[in-house]
């Protein structure tokens, strides 16, 4: 059964399904296309050195929300609405479908993390 769940949840990935849609040249296609390469884990590393306290949320997701959220000049949760209801958005992030945001104060701590590193710039 964790197979057949696993390929449903492929179907519903919004890149699969309308990635043709985006815009070429949208930021949302560059990040759909290239996020895994703008924003490997290796990057992110040193905000989680003991291993422990691992975000649930992959780094190039919290990225990609980053970057979207500052051009589009929204707040932390106007920012994760966007992730829920944007199919845009969704695909920009590697986002399926069917799944929720996560809670704003995420990127709070992501940028807190940032900021006390030595890259604070590195998104």
């Amino acid at each position: 059964m964790q197979g057949e769940s696993d390929r449903q949840r492929e179907l519903l990935d919004v890149e699969s399904v309308a990635g043709h849609l985006l815009e070429p040249g949208s930021v949302f296609a560059l990040l759909a296309e290239h996020r895994d390469r703008l924003f490997p884990d290796e990057l992110f590393a040193d905000l989680f050195p003991s291993g422990r306290g691992r975000p649930s949320i992959p780094g190039e997701v919290i990225a990609s929300v980053i970057v979207l959220q500052a051009l589009f000049g929204h707040s932390d949760r106007e920012a994760v609405d966007a992730l829920t209801f944007d199919l845009r958005w969704k695909a920009a992030c590697g986002y399926a479908v069917d799944a929720k945001g996560f809670d704003s104060s995420t990127l709070t701590y992501w940028r807190r993390r940032l900021a006390a590193s030595d890259r604070p710039q590195r998104i």
